[in-house]
């Protein structure tokens, strides 16, 4: 642990991602046994090295293994959800309308950050609410912004707490008064919102600001709009999760005895290699011949009372009590109950450690080929949207990291899903979404549209999203972002003069408070 430690003093974050991979990859062996408090950093780092050595192979041709259909899904796997898409009649899905999707709570307003200058004497400006005029002549030396797009957010925080943000998109800044909900709610046309920040060691005082210019207004979102979003929402069960509820931190798990004591019985049964710290390489070759050969000893096995009793023992307390891995589902899935092994994963949570740790990709991926197998569609797709937009948790996320976290939008096409629809759906914005409504990260679906087969016909619908007047501003811009995410990621023969043209057009359409802010950004 120290040396993790000592190796972040020295060197810089990436670089130290890297030693730490290092340093994992060559960490002492623990046997298999209930986790106390002690040997819980010991056990993480040895399942870190695991994962890591048991995919290097797999991560140095591609993220994830691809069978000969050239697909992350075996031809059985996708011959299932093919089965799934006809059975469930997904692939002609046409939902009712029978509710109206409100856009985003925004207005117009101005930005302010004053860090210089009287800077209390602005804020009780501020609090008898002066004119922004009259505020320009007075704090001149005030940075700001006009005509900005404001969205209000109401949410509640890690803590419980209802708050409320006022942020601009486009320069992105937010502002979070310290004030109740209430007090703020009906703000709108000739209101000012604060935030405040007294001088600390690190940092002066100052205040930033919206000087709210129009009225707040959240309008109906029109209906050919809102059909894509009701048919994301039918695709992707909005009374489902990826994880049960309650689902335990996968790094902090409670150990049963009954998997620990079938685990070691796998082990022992299969002639598992144990740690060796005075010839590392060639415990990782035998540690490799083990894993690749251990499921011709267990399939022999398969049919003893013994293993079949102590499976049955483990899995039902795993199932009741928590305490499984991904070995031991392995196991579950092969010799019990695939069932049981998606549920045993979905009980778990896997946090991303850095941006190397690949391991939260893997759990979904797992969840994904499980939820096929047992003809369960709601969570496969979950599943695969998180890995299409990197929807995972994670103690840091380096931006070097990302470029090789694939989208694999080609295996829904394959499942002759709308996968357009599914995915403009999922990228507008609402103020009114179904309780766990699924939303897109822009920038990840954009680069997974730049794969998709029918380029034409995905540009043509989001230029007309953009261009069109009777969808609120914040939308319209949400989908500028999308196309300029799709072009940026483009093969290079594919970014013609003729695509330029059609993104510089689609930003003129924009609306002209919009579009002076966009420009300086382009």
């Amino acid at each position: 642990m120290y040396q993790v430690l000592f190796g972040l003093l020295i060197v810089g974050k990436e670089q130290f991602e890297f030693n730490l991979f290092v340093i994992i990859s060559v960490h002492v062996q623990i046997p298999y046994q209930p986790i106390s408090q002690k040997n819980h950093m010991k056990r993480f780092l040895l399942s870190l090295a695991v994962y890591f050595f048991s995919n290097g192979l797999t991560a140095q041709s591609g993220e994830f293994k691809l069978y000969p259909n050239g697909l992350m899904y075996s031809t059985s796997t996708m011959n299932q959800l093919e089965y799934i898409v006809d059975s469930l009649n997904l692939k002609f899905k046409n939902c009712d309308l029978s509710r109206t999707y409100l856009s985003c709570k925004q207005l117009k307003g101005h930005f302010v950050y004053l860090e210089k200058g009287n800077i209390n004497q602005a804020l009780k400006d501020m609090k008898k609410n002066i004119s922004f005029d009259e505020f320009k002549r007075k704090y001149g030396r005030a940075e700001i912004n006009k005509d900005v797009l404001v969205l209000r957010d109401v949410y509640k925080n890690w803590e419980g707490e209802q708050v409320i943000d006022y942020s601009s998109m486009v320069f992105r800044r937010t502002v979070q008064p310290k004030k109740s909900v209430d007090e703020l709610f009906g703000k709108g046309e000739g209101n000012w919102v604060y935030e405040f920040s007294s001088k600390t060691e690190y940092s002066g005082e100052y205040v930033s600001a919206f000087y709210l210019s129009s009225k707040l207004e959240s309008n109906p979102i029109p209906e050919k709009y809102a059909r894509l979003i009701q048919y994301s929402d039918c695709l992707v069960d909005t009374s489902t999760t990826i994880f049960i509820e309650g689902a335990e931190d996968a790094d902090q798990f409670y150990t049963s005895s009954q998997v620990a004591d079938f685990v070691n019985y796998v082990h022992d049964r299969t002639n598992r290699p144990v740690y060796d710290t005075s010839d590392r390489k060639s415990y990782w070759s035998k540690y490799a011949l083990w894993d690749s050969t251990k499921y011709l000893t267990l399939d022999s096995m398969k049919n003893e009372e013994k293993f079949k009793n102590m499976l049955n023992k483990a899995t039902n307390e795993a199932l009741a009590k928590g305490g499984s891995n991904d070995e031991f589902e392995s196991y579950v899935s092969r010799y019990n109950s695939p069932a049981a092994a998606l549920e045993l994963k979905r009980k778990r949570q896997v946090w991303g450690q850095c941006s190397m740790d690949n391991r939260p990709r893997i759990h979904a991926l797992n969840i994904a080929v499980l939820s096929a197998e047992t003809i369960n569609w709601e969570v496969f797709l979950r599943a695969h949207l998180d890995i299409m937009n990197d929807n995972f948790r994670r103690a840091s996320d380096g931006s070097y990291a990302w470029k090789r976290r694939n989208t694999y939008i080609r295996e829904l096409e394959e499942l002759d899903i709308n996968v357009a629809d599914l995915l403009l759906g999922i990228s507008l914005r609402l103020e009114n979404p179904s309780a766990n409504h699924y939303y897109a990260n822009i920038r990840r679906v954009g680069r997974a549209l730049a794969e998709y087969s029918d380029k034409e016909e995905i540009e043509t619908r989001m230029i007309s999203i953009i261009e069109d007047e009777s969808l609120d501003d914040y939308n319209r811009l949400i989908i500028y972002y999308l196309y300029d995410n799709y072009y940026y990621n483009l093969q290079e023969e594919d970014q013609t003069k003729e695509g330029e043209k059609k993104l510089a057009d689609a930003l003129n359409t924009l609306p002209k408070y919009l579009l002076q802010d966009m420009k300086k950004e382009h």
